[in-house]
């Protein structure tokens, strides 16, 4: 439990310390490129290092029973996160690292963006908090809490960095569109239109969502359903 603790807090600092301090500086002196390579790197080793904590930590009591209904309704809910995330990154997205392209042109946001501007990064802070909903013990906050919160704070750094890189061009977009998922549409300033969506993007979502169904158990010797 206490490298499962250490894990976790390497990897929130790694992740907001230089976002809030050194980000600026470092680039100026490697380069764009090299530091997200950098980056990327530590994160994988971070997030590794996480996994690896996780699965030699001891059990820990969970704070309530988790039932078959709760059970189904994980299940049925994963189907959104893949969503998110196989429309957030086959679509012109312009909170990506490459996003200004996307806001080149105007237009109507009413393809993955009517949902939420940051699609992968709700991809995975709902992922992370079905995990904690099913899973409701302090093992399982240390490792996917860390990673639901920090994939929100990222999105609202960015908002920030965007608005201030692309401006108007990002100012029109916010006006679009919604930072909590279907708020926007709820609100009636976003609309959906599935055609613009994609069918092919739903599609391959169901068919990464059926196979982490199947791989689950011997992958992560977990089994996702209640059977």
């Amino acid at each position: 439990m206490t490298e499962l603790s250490l894990a976790a807090l390497v990897f929130v600092a790694m992740h907001i310390l230089p976002a809030v301090r050194a980000r600026k500086w470092i680039i100026t002196r490697i380069g764009d490129p090299a530091y997200m390579g950098l980056f990327s790197l530590a994160s994988v080793l971070g997030l590794a290092w996480m996994i690896a904590a996780y699965r030699d930590a001891p059990a820990s009591i969970p704070l309530y029973e988790t039932g078959p209904v709760l059970k189904w309704f994980t299940v049925a809910a994963m189907l959104l996160p893949f969503i998110l995330v196989v429309s957030g990154t086959t679509s012109r997205n312009p909170s990506s690292i490459m996003g200004k392209d996307a806001l080149k042109t105007p237009h109507r946001w009413n393809d993955i963006f009517a949902i939420t501007r940051h699609p992968v990064m709700w991809a995975i802070t709902i992922w992370a908090g079905l995990h904690m909903l099913n899973r409701p013990d302090a093992t399982s906050a240390l490792l996917f809490g860390p990673l639901g919160l920090l994939a929100i704070l990222g999105s609202l750094r960015q908002e920030a960095r965007k608005r201030e890189e692309f401006g108007d061009a990002w100012n029109a977009f916010v006006k679009q569109t919604s930072f909590v998922p279907f708020a926007g549409i709820l609100s009636g300033k976003a609309e959906l239109h599935l055609g613009e969506l994609g069918g092919w993007r739903v599609a391959a979502a169901v068919v990464l969502w059926l196979a982490m169904l199947a791989f689950h158990l011997p992958v992560i010797d977990v089994l996702p359903l209640p059977l």
